[in-house]
């Protein structure tokens, strides 16, 4: 009897360790994965910053998770790779079904991983060149249709200027859903409030935003620079997507621009342009078919930095890909289930050369049945290509510029962060003192313990990344002095710029900003 009590003791105590536990697993998956859009000033409706949240949304992550919707991304990571994927490890998606599954438990607040810190609107640190601001707009959307934009905006430039890189603010995150930014370098474009304005053919699309996506940096290193040119007395047009609901929102977003400093050594002007496309088009009712486009042969080497496949809301299937002249096959992207939805620049984790004489093709499959929920039409009907959002497109945009040697081994999410600051620091107060701050080599983060107690401190980037885990332990009472030597976890040195550090002390948060420079 005694064996067996022990037996049933041992039993019950080796299944409360496997448990999954917020504190102890879950939470640093979040974090990883989720709370950069679902946190208390984020575009997400809802935040999951700390246990309380997530646990009242279990149900719905779980769903979420199961069915492969969160987090968003829709390119195909095993045709492709690309700087920034947001998708789950098959250990997070584990981890996460199995917290939910074991039942949300909280597990010890003590053992939680800090948080990551978020900065508000704004991801680029310094005071940007050029800000331009749409007119404060409310939405036209109805309950059943949504309401496409396009502002006009002028630049006010006398002279030309060469872009480091550019980031959209929503003035209201909850209602834009998506945002096109372009050049209008003939300042020939209008305003269009028509409400089917999915953005000017004539003008030269640069980048944009959705839910999640990164602020556009072009890369650079110490022997080049990159990035686009707005020109004197051009004008910015956003093409602004308010989704169905959103009648009676207002939004007035803006774009930050920062110019690189003149004289510019090496620039290497990008373009950006849908090498794939196809007008001409038409998808006949009660039909699913498909549309092909080869384009090329492309006539000398170039760089090719990012792709963006666009269909409307028929849209079902999308590839593109390269075939070179001695007939090796590129893969560029592959979405499998497309979601008008959820589009995006997917710029590449390396440049990608494409040699001379390639030829570059596109395939679309378009679903115009009464099985397509995001069919415009009931019953269907034929639908041709067009500007309009109830019309169709295939386009594939591609950010690229002439090959230099040795490209194709740059590594873009390497150079994403190199953004220099300049702005200024606020000075520690309270529970935590960082010195020198700014820093160039190390920082010294300083605190009082007044009991024992276990302490986490976490680094983090200015998107709420994980940059490195300084120290995880139980500490005694009295003065604690931690260094960073500015390096990540794999012991790389990092880029200048805005970071935070997130300490956890027995369960109590602190936060504060770094700047290395």
């Amino acid at each position: 009897m005694k064996k067996t009590l022990l037996a049933l003791v041992l039993l019950s105590s080796i299944s409360m360790q496997a448990q999954t536990k917020w504190s102890e697993h879950a939470a640093a998956v979040f974090y990883a994965n989720c709370t950069e859009c679902h946190n208390p000033n984020g575009i997400a409706p809802n935040s999951l910053m700390t246990y309380n949240d997530a646990v009242t949304y279990a149900p719905l992550i779980e769903s979420y998770v199961q069915n492969n919707i969160m987090p968003p991304w829709t390119a195909d990571t095993s045709y492709q790779h690309y700087s920034q994927e947001r998708i789950l490890t098959q250990n997070e998606r584990d981890i996460i079904l199995n917290w939910i599954s074991d039942g949300n438990l909280e597990g010890d607040p003590a053992q939680a991983p800090p948080p990551p810190v978020y900065n508000g609107d704004q991801i680029l640190s310094g005071v940007p060149d050029l800000v331009v601001t749409a007119p404060n707009y409310m939405s036209k959307a109805t309950s059943t249709s949504d309401d496409y934009v396009c502002f006009t905006i002028p630049t006010g430039l006398l002279a030309n200027k060469k872009v480091r890189a550019f980031e959209v603010i929503p003035g209201n995150r909850q209602t834009v859903h998506h945002a096109l930014v372009y050049h209008d370098a003939a300042a020939s474009t209008t305003t269009d409030s028509s409400g089917n304005c999915a953005g000017p053919v004539s003008s030269e699309l640069m980048g944009g935003y959705t839910p999640g996506a990164t602020p556009t940096i072009f890369p650079a290193t110490g022997s080049f620079a990159t990035g686009m040119v707005l020109d004197a007395g051009s004008n910015i047009v956003l093409a602004m997507h308010y989704p169905a609901g959103s009648y009676g929102e207002f939004d007035q977003t803006s774009v930050n621009f920062y110019f690189y400093e003149e004289p510019v050594a090496n620039f290497r002007p990008v373009s950006c342009d849908p090498i794939v496309q196809d007008w001409s088009f038409t998808i006949p009712a009660d039909t699913f078919d498909s549309v092909e486009v080869a384009a090329g042969p492309i006539p000398a080497n170039y760089t090719m930095l990012s792709v963006f496949p666009h269909m409307h809301l028929l849209g079902d299937y999308i590839e593109t890909y390269g075939v070179t002249g001695s007939n090796d096959t590129m893969n560029f992207a592959r979405i499998p289930q497309w979601d008008f939805d959820w589009q995006d620049f997917y710029w590449f984790e390396y440049m990608q050369k494409i040699p001379a004489g390639t030829m570059v093709h596109g395939k679309g499959i378009y679903n115009n049945t009464v099985t397509n929920s995001h069919n415009p039409n009931t019953p269907p009907i034929d639908v041709s290509a067009g500007l309009n959002t109830s019309d169709e497109m295939f386009l594939v945009y591609f950010h690229y510029m002439p090959y230099e040697n040795g490209d194709e081994n740059i590594n873009v999410d390497s150079l994403t962060t190199e953004f220099l600051s300049t702005g200024e620091i606020q000075k520690d107060v309270g529970f935590v003192t960082a010195y020198p701050n700014p820093f160039n080599q190390t920082v010294s983060i300083a605190y009082k313990l007044d009991q024992s107690a276990f302490v986490t401190l976490y680094i983090y980037d200015m998107q709420g990344r994980l940059t490195k885990k300084v120290i995880r332990e139980q500490q005694s009472a009295g003065l604690h002095e931690l260094n960073w030597d500015g390096t990540d976890e794999r012991g790389a040195l990092v880029s200048n710029g805005v970071y935070f550090y997130s300490i956890n002390v027995g369960g109590d948060q602190h936060s504060g900003r770094l700047i290395k420079r």
